[in-house]
């Protein structure tokens, strides 16, 4: 993975594996590679490396050279957005649009470039520059992220029921 790209949907199922099935069991399957299939091996190793070359995991030693995977705090928020995102993608759409539009002033710029990214990673995908659609529910967690950075007052939400161009919309977020 490059420096600055988006998690791969794979490298997130990685992280999440680590999460749930134990760092210890993450680590055997790295350093037993003789054990499985070559190619899943590589793959994993690859996808493990990635993520510690983008500060996701610590990868650490014991004096018996045994691997063990630490997730960072960059890991765990990962896991946080993406199970947050898999639980309100499996739930019905309730036909709804969320709409973010924001105006954040130039000497914000930093901000809004954050915001942007944020927006992205909580499931919105950019109308225009300043303008993000998503049908999941999330203007609660944004809301708290706004608040906490005191950029609220820049931010207006709409919820939509029509709008054009919505075949497309609910292709690109795989919704009926």
């Amino acid at each position: 993975m490059r420096r600055g790209r988006k998690l791969s949907q794979k490298s997130l199922q990685i992280l999440n594996s680590v999460l749930y099935a134990g760092l210890r069991t993450f680590s055997d399957i790295v350093e037993g590679g003789h054990e499985y299939d070559r190619r899943l091996y590589r793959a994993t190793y690859k996808a493990i490396f990635g993520l510690r070359n983008n500060g996701y995991l610590q990868i650490r030693k014991d004096r018996n050279n045994k691997s063990f995977f630490h997730l960072t705090p960059k890991g765990k928020l990962s896991i946080l957005k993406y199970l947050h995102l898999e639980k309100l993608m499996s739930k019905k759409w309730d036909h709804r649009w969320r709409v973010i539009v924001f105006d954040i002033p130039e000497n914000l710029k930093k901000w809004r470039e954050y915001l942007r990214k944020e927006l992205k990673d909580l499931g919105f995908l950019p109308l225009q520059e300043s303008v993000y659609i998503t049908p999941f529910p999330v203007t609660g967690e944004l809301d708290e992220l706004l608040k906490a950075r005191n950029l609220r007052k820049y931010f207006r939400y709409l919820t939509v029921t029509e709008i054009d161009g919505i075949d497309d919309l609910q292709r690109q977020f795989k919704i009926k």
